[in-house]
């Protein structure tokens, strides 16, 4: 049944496709937070401005996650993506200019961070709910599975390919890549059949506070969204900003240069891969909150123990084991929202759950704060033990959460 599945899967046209546009936003995402977290740290010397930037590249997807979901639920979702790689592969191409005409200043990367945390804030709730559509309910989580171990390859990618280009060419190679790899995004966005949502709610005349409070009321309604939401926001504020301190804790505590740094977290990347396809090949209902909640716990714990880690072998394979378990908080995080979501407002709540991503930005504030305070590696033990800490009590407050059975449209709990 697995192996069906994955054919049936693999063999949508539509699928194939926004998994190809999938493995050139997560490359470029991942390349752009390394090479750009090593630049600002080797212009300024200061770990606040690396965790700025990284702030500014995310908080679009706080601010305008709901409405970006809801607009998905009403245009022409291709179209959104296609305009979206154009305009980023426009502005990767003119800060290739800035930089190899030395005219590049620190505000110049804030700038561009901020209007490439723009689009990926279309990226995320616009591709996924285009995947659902494409591969429908039976095929959610190993469509899913597939796109996060993609995605999560691309974390192997990203993160070597900027070390390599800022130990030789320097971060200008990293810009004309982007600039290349989203002109192809949008190539492939353009040339997908129209979306079947789109089409069907593009009639719907209800005004844009009416169509949004639906999706927030499914969300309301629903406990295994709402701790699934509240377990996002945790990994995001304390979790995931652990990663605008890599490029600092490597320069600083482990003493390698960008090349070793890149290979930290291009590490976790295969560890997440590999944790992404053993779930999109075996994953079930019945277990997808069991592998969203233990997912989340292990990620956090192994951030922490990074942040304790005396040497860089020792945290190698930390960072292996950390991204196998974060790929179950990933893939989960998307498949029960999805699953749990009729297709007519899947991108309104989906925004939600964007929103609830783009909380990052204030973690990744928080982390520069403390570590300008503390050090790197102090204050990403702080947010690891905050994490750890917030997750668990959410666990023990809803104590359902971890046996419940998600179905399509429909949540079952075992302890009624």
């Amino acid at each position: 049944m697995p192996n069906n599945r994955f054919k049936q899967v693999i063999s949508n046209h539509s699928y194939r496709r926004l998994w190809g546009i999938g493995i050139v936003s997560s490359t470029m995402r991942w390349m752009e937070t390394v090479a750009i977290g090593i630049f600002v740290f080797e212009l300024t010397g200061s770990p606040f401005w690396v965790a700025l930037v990284g702030f500014l590249r995310m908080l679009p997807s706080f601010l305008l996650g709901p409405m970006i979901g809801l607009i998905s639920d009403r245009v022409n979702r291709k179209k959104m993506i296609g305009v979206t790689f154009g305009i980023l592969a426009a502005v990767y191409a003119v800060m290739a200019f800035f930089v190899v005409s030395d005219q590049i200043e620190l505000w110049h990367v804030c700038l561009v961070a901020t209007v490439a945390g723009i689009m990926w804030a279309t990226d995320f709730p616009v591709r996924r709910a285009m995947i659902g559509d494409a591969v429908g309910e039976s095929g959610i989580s190993t469509a899913i599975g597939i796109d996060q171990a993609s995605g999560n390859f691309a974390r192997v990618i990203g993160p070597l390919g900027a070390g390599a280009f800022l130990a030789s060419i320097g971060v200008e190679a990293a810009y004309i890549t982007g600039a290349v790899l989203f002109s192809l995004g949008s190539i492939l966005a353009f040339s997908l059949p129209s979306s079947k949502a789109a089409k069907q709610i593009a009639s719907n005349s209800a005004g844009y506070f009416a169509n949004l409070s639906e999706g927030l009321k499914h969300v309301k309604a629903d406990k295994i969204i709402v701790v699934t939401l509240i377990i996002t926001v945790v990994m995001n504020i304390f979790g995931f900003p652990y990663q605008h301190m890599v490029p600092v804790i490597g320069a600083e505590t482990l003493k390698v240069g960008p090349l070793l740094i890149g290979v930290l977290l291009a590490v976790e990347g295969v560890g997440a891969t590999l944790g992404s396809l053993l779930i999109a090949l075996s994953a079930q209902p019945r277990r997808y909150t069991k592998i969203y909640s233990v997912g989340s716990i292990l990620f956090l714990t192994a951030i922490l123990l990074f942040s304790l880690s005396p040497s860089y072998l020792i945290a190698l394979p930390i960072l292996l084991i950390g991204g196998f378990s974060m790929s179950g908080f990933a893939t989960m995080q998307s498949v029960i929202v999805i699953t749990s979501t009729p297709a007519e407002i899947r991108g309104r709540v989906l925004g939600v759950l964007a929103s609830s991503v783009g909380t990052g930005p204030f973690g990744a504030l928080l982390v520069g704060v403390l570590a300008t305070w503390w050090g790197a590696n102090n204050a990403v033990t702080a947010i690891a033990v905050a994490g750890l800490t917030f997750t668990l009590i959410a666990l023990v407050v809803w104590p359902s959460y971890f046996r419940s059975t998600v179905t399509e449209r429909t949540i079952r709990t075992t302890d009624n």
